[in-house]
């Protein structure tokens, strides 16, 4: 039953990593009517709150909006940090440094999260699975650059603002391993996209740009992300957590949303993809495997032969 509860987790982390990966082809279509980045993350989570209060409400009613101290404040860490602050380091790092070489830094969040995971909740990874972290990465690297390492941009500030992103990436999965203890997850949801919401709104100033919220095009688009994107992919995301499955191999198995990233890129926007990149989804996707599978440990395996029945 434990391990049907795990899987089921894993695989609603993956499923929100999938909708993150769409993201960018939602984020493409707004930036088209003339939006700034700043203004389709504001829109994409300020929108995503009145499906996630309507469901909050048919399901719950006013009680689906309580939420303990603790929660709250979780909610308050996630949305500020690991949503608004994080999408302002990595938009910043993208202009500095490039798409390529920020993608590359955000991706180190699976180290980032199994160190946490480490000093936190005290996980342990094995051998096989810290290799699984370093082929998630040259996946990643590989994915992304298609093999051409020599465009990618050096500035001290755009790295060290990538990897903040990463930092932050990662921390959204250990925040949430600790919130969703107590808390239902979808309130969860609700209460983090208006955290982010509200810090978006300072840097986006969205009362200067009210003219886009009278364009349909940018709305069809924005309510489409909002909805995928934002309100059911972070149900999903916190609701496996709330499983008490491993942080370590969470953001892992989340890293899906840069394979589906490419892959949409490829169907839905016309971009091209070398055979280096492909090779490098190939081995992103094998990390994932290779994170999730239990190989037994033959110490351990002789060890409890040797017990007394």
């Amino acid at each position: 039953m434990e391990k049907r509860r795990y899987l089921k987790g894993y695989l609603f982390v993956a499923i929100a990593g999938s909708l993150w990966g769409i993201g960018g082809f939602f984020v493409t279509k707004m930036s088209e009517t003339g939006a700034s980045s700043l203004m389709t993350a504001f829109a994409g989570h300020f929108l995503a709150l009145p499906p996630l209060l309507f469901y909050l409400l048919a399901r719950k009613g006013t009680n689906g909006l309580k939420i303990s101290k603790k929660g709250l404040l979780v909610c308050i860490l996630l949305g500020v940090l690991t949503k608004g602050i994080f999408k302002l380091a990595l938009d910043t790092s993208m202009i500095l440094v490039g798409v390529a070489t920020s993608t590359i830094l955000m991706y180190l969040a699976p180290v980032w999260t199994a160190v946490m995971a480490v000093i936190f909740f005290r996980e342990k990874l094995r051998g096989y699975q810290n290799f699984a972290l370093v082929l998630n990465l040259i996946g990643c690297a590989l994915m992304v650059t298609g093999g051409n390492f020599a465009e990618l941009n050096i500035s001290g500030l755009g790295l060290g603002l990538g990897l903040v992103a990463g930092y932050l990436y990662g921390l959204s999965t250990i925040l949430g391993k600790i919130g969703t203890s107590e808390d239902d997850s979808v309130t969860m949801a609700f209460y983090m996209m208006v955290f982010s919401s509200i810090t978006t709104a300072v840097f986006a100033k969205p009362w200067e740009h009210l003219n886009l919220f009278a364009n349909g095009t940018f709305l069809f688009w924005t309510v489409a992300g909002a909805v995928l994107s934002g309100a059911i992919a972070n149900i999903f995301f916190l609701t496996g957590l709330s499983t008490g499955i491993d942080a370590s191999k969470t953001t892992i198995v989340t890293s899906v949303e840069v394979v589906v990233a490419t892959i949409a890129g490829v169907f839905l926007l016309n971009e091209h993809i070398n055979l280096v990149g492909y090779i490098g989804i190939i081995i992103m996707l094998a990390s994932i495997v290779l994170i999730n599978i239990n190989i037994p440990n033959p110490k351990e395996t002789a060890d409890k032969a040797l017990e007394p029945q």
